[in-house]
C-alpha cells in the first residue's frame, strides 16, 4: 500500500479531504490514527459517515496504526491517506516505527492558550514543541489545505513570526 498522504487535520474527514484531497491523490483508504476516537463509537461513525461509500475508512489508535500501516503490501489501487487529530499523535506514531518525510497540516483549531499561525493553523507549546521534534527528524511540514492551494513551510512561517528559535 501507498500512502499518499500524512495529514493533520482535527476535523479528520471532512470536505477538503473527501472533495479535494481524495480525487487529487486518487486515494481508497484513509487510515486514522487517533487514541480517542477509537474508543468512541457514536463519533467514529459520524466521522466514517463522511466519508464516500467507496473509500476505505479505518479507525485506528495511534500505535494501532503504525502496525496496520507496516503491514500492508504495496500494490495498485491501495492509495493511503493517514489522518492524524493532532501532532503530538504523529510524533507518537514517529515513535513507534512509522516512516515518513513529509506532513501536510490542514488544521488545527484555534482555543484558549494557542496563537495563530495562519488561517486554518493555531499552535500552543506543546504543538510548537512537536514541531520542533519533527525539524529535530528532518521531516519536509507544510501548510496546504487543499491541493491547488501553495504550500506553506511551516518551520519559515514560524521563525517570520520569531516564534521560532533555532
Amino acid at each position: 500500500m501507498s500512502t499518499v498522504l500524512h495529514r493533520v487535520d482535527d476535523r479528520l474527514i471532512h470536505g477538503q479531504i473527501v472533495a479535494a484531497w481524495v480525487p487529487y491523490t486518487r486515494a481508497t483508504r484513509i487510515v486514522i490514527a487517533d487514541d480517542e476516537l477509537p474508543d468512541n463509537p457514536l463519533q467514529a461513525k459520524i466521522v466514517r459517515m463522511a466519508a464516500p461509500p467507496k473509500l476505505r475508512v479505518e479507525i485506528l489508535n495511534v500505535r494501532q496504526a503504525v502496525v496496520f500501516m507496516a503491514q500492508q503490501r504495496s500494490g495498485p489501487g491501495l492509495l493511503t491517506i493517514m489522518l492524524f487529530a493532532g501532532l503530538e499523535a504523529v510524533v507518537e506514531a514517529l515513535e513507534a516505527g512509522l516512516y515518513l518525510t513529509e506532513l501536510n497540516l490542514g488544521n488545527i483549531h484555534n482555543a484558549p492558550g494557542k496563537i495563530q499561525l495562519t488561517e486554518s493553523i493555531s499552535l500552543n507549546r506543546r504543538e510548537i514543541e512537536c514541531l520542533r521534534q519533527l525539524k529535530q527528524r528532518n521531516l519536509k511540514v507544510f501548510i496546504q489545505p487543499v491541493p491547488t492551494a501553495p504550500a506553506q513551510d511551516v518551520f519559515a512561517l514560524l521563525a517570520k513570526k520569531n516564534w521560532w528559535q533555532e
